[in-house]
């Protein structure tokens, strides 16, 4: 068996793929369970929520600069000049 080059061995080391940290499960559980962020900075930011069921009927649960909080999560509207 002939010595293998440093040059290959690099070669199939760039090859292989990346590992990803955790297992599936749980970054399907993560994507899932955690709420998206939010299209429009909030009006109020003391009703936290952890998910959509603890908002009232207009509002949805979603990730802020001030943490999860309930928010109408409407779509900015852009200005044109």
């Amino acid at each position: 068996m002939a010595p293998v080059s440093p040059f290959q061995f690099l070669l199939v080391l760039s090859l292989v793929p990346k590992l990803v940290s955790g297992s599936p499960k749980q970054y399907f559980l993560k994507y899932i369970l955690e709420p998206p962020p939010c299209r429009s900075q909030p009006d109020d930011c003391t009703k936290f929520c952890t998910n959509q069921e603890e908002c009232p009927h207009e509002l949805q649960c979603c990730a802020a600069y001030c943490g999860i909080v309930c928010t109408q999560n409407k779509n900015p509207v852009l200005r044109v000049s």
